[in-house]
């Protein structure tokens, strides 16, 4: 045992060792759940180190495998309940690896973005899931290179892995549930960042299949906002109110938009969906319980988690492959907001 500058004994990892009867090696292996150890072994030390309170020495563990128990996860923003299925999805994959999440907001800040990676870096993280905040990822790539695992979460990434939705079929579904209930006064809000990527391929999908049925959207009913948020569903809802002539029905790229929108159309006369229909994106979990129950297009999001994870653990396991480029299906969740 090594003697702390107090006097305290702390027990060693050899310590243990000795009285397990077997090498520090087995030790090592049994406490982080390596499968070469047996099943009864593992519980030995298990309960050893249980009775004589012992706690391994992470930052050495770290230094001596040249990477930690730490998993670092960079999203976009706390705030947004896009997100929370997926952490909690990456959290559950994690814990049973017995590894530690590590959550970052980017605040779409790319220098933040960049920040938080070089410190997943420094802590020598076992991996990193990361939702970029612009396409420019060259700092992914050098990760990469370096042989540190990275996934990117909701977003394309062609030099390595990524897990998303199919965001163009989304919203080819939203434009053809429109178009089949009738509707030809057809609007879209969304937002004009060319770096959200997610919806831009939305609106694209959507605009491709209504050209298909005949239908284009005037320049009136073109709304662009700045994000994507609550209060971007108000300014939309805002510019719509302030037309003469509306459009009969209109497709929001977030749910959070559709909700905003709707409840200010509420506030102001404007019927949903007698007057305009709305449909949203991403299927929250309170999308149901919206003032006006919320059409959607529904986001695997848990699934997109577990996948995630489950590539960034094939990577530890088995060093570099094959990339995998996984596109989820999305699907349509018919509510009263456009029955």
């Amino acid at each position: 045992m090594k003697a702390m500058s107090n006097g305290t004994k702390v027990l060693t990892l050899a310590d243990l060792a000795r009285r397990c009867g077997v090498s520090p090696v087995t030790v090592s292996r049994a406490l982080s759940g390596n499968r070469l150890v047996a099943a009864s072994t593992r519980e030995r030390v298990l309960a050893t180190a249980s009775e004589l309170g012992y706690s391994p020495n992470l930052l050495a563990r770290a230094l001596a495998q040249n990477r930690s128990s730490t998993l670092g996860v960079v999203i976009h923003e706390f705030s947004n309940p896009f997100y929370s299925p997926m952490v909690s999805a990456i959290e559950n994959a994690a814990a049973s690896r017995d590894l530690l999440v590590v959550l970052g907001e980017s605040q779409r800040d790319p220098l933040l973005e960049r920040r938080y990676v070089e410190r997943f870096r420094q802590l020598r993280a076992a991996g990193i899931i990361i939702t970029p905040a612009t396409r420019g990822v060259r700092h992914l790539d050098a990760l990469s290179s370096a042989g540190i695992p990275v996934v990117v979460l909701a977003r394309q990434w062609k030099k390595g892995d990524f897990v998303t939705v199919d965001n163009v079929t989304g919203g080819r579904l939203a434009a053809r549930h429109i178009l089949e209930r009738g509707h030809r006064r057809v609007g879209v809000v969304y937002s004009d960042n060319p770096e959200n990527t997610a919806v831009q391929e939305r609106v694209g999908g959507f605009r491709q299949t209504l050209k298909t049925g005949g239908v284009a959207v005037p320049a009136d009913w073109d709304i662009r906002t700045p994000r994507t948020s609550f209060e971007d569903g108000q300014l939309a809802a805002d510019r719509l109110l302030a037309l003469s002539r509306r459009p009969s029905a209109l497709f929001a790229v977030t749910d959070r938009m559709a909700m905003a929108l709707i409840h200010h159309l509420l506030q102001h006369g404007v019927r949903v969906p007698e007057d305009i229909a709305v449909v949203g994106y991403d299927d929250m979990p309170y999308a149901m319980y919206s003032e006006i129950p919320l059409t959607s297009v529904a986001i695997p999001v848990r699934q997109m988690g577990e996948v995630s994870a489950s590539i960034l653990f094939e990577r530890l396991d088995r060093g570099p492959g094959r990339r995998h480029h996984v596109l989820l299906p999305p699907s349509l969740v018919v509510r009263a907001s456009c029955p």
